[in-house]
């Protein structure tokens, strides 16, 4: 879990004219964290089940990660969301038709579309407002999943520091029954 906040923390720093490759090392920092989690979390849910429960318990397990994930892309999406727009709306130019505002606030691949039906000093004052807001959305986005992997790491150390390893239990049972 540390090295996915390692991840997250990096994409904080991504700023509109960052590297490519800043971005790019983030989230696959991030990603090398995330990915066994999963693993981990659904051996540790069937190895507590006993056998005959097992099944139920892989698919309910499944089915709390995806909706974890569901949350997590809506509640983190929003934020970001309200960042983009808040930001945009606080530094687009004045005196664009309300119609290429409208298209601009709404989302950063509406604001590239009507970036192109602008003069060039407009629209490229647009682009690069747009463009800072997004990435002040993915900095503060990062900023909140960075605290909440760390709050989680914390948590599942403390509370899961008495759970035995994964087949620890099931090694002492076959011993009683032999």
């Amino acid at each position: 879990m540390l090295v996915a906040a390692v991840g997250l923390l990096l994409l904080t720093q991504v700023e509109a004219s960052s590297s490519l490759l800043l971005l790019i090392t983030g989230f696959v920092i991030a990603s090398l964290g995330f990915g066994p989690q999963g693993v981990l979390v659904t051996d540790l849910v069937v190895s507590s089940a006993p056998p005959e429960k097992t099944g139920s318990a892989s698919a309910m397990s499944e089915t709390s990660g995806e909706l974890g994930i569901a949350l997590g892309v809506a509640i983190m999406g929003s934020i970001g969301t309200a960042v983009y727009r808040t930001q945009l709306g606080n530094s687009m130019p004045e005196a664009l038709p309300e119609d290429v505002r409208a298209a601009a606030h709404d989302t950063l691949a509406g604001a590239l579309n009507v970036v192109e039906l602008l003069p060039q000093e407009a629209g490229l004052q647009l682009l690069g407002a747009a463009q800072s807001a997004f990435t002040s959305g993915l900095n503060i986005v990062a900023g909140v999943g960075t605290a909440c992997v760390i709050v989680f790491a914390v948590l599942a150390t403390v509370l899961l520091k008495h759970v035995p390893p994964a087949g620890a239990g099931h090694a002492e049972q076959s011993e009683q029954v032999q």
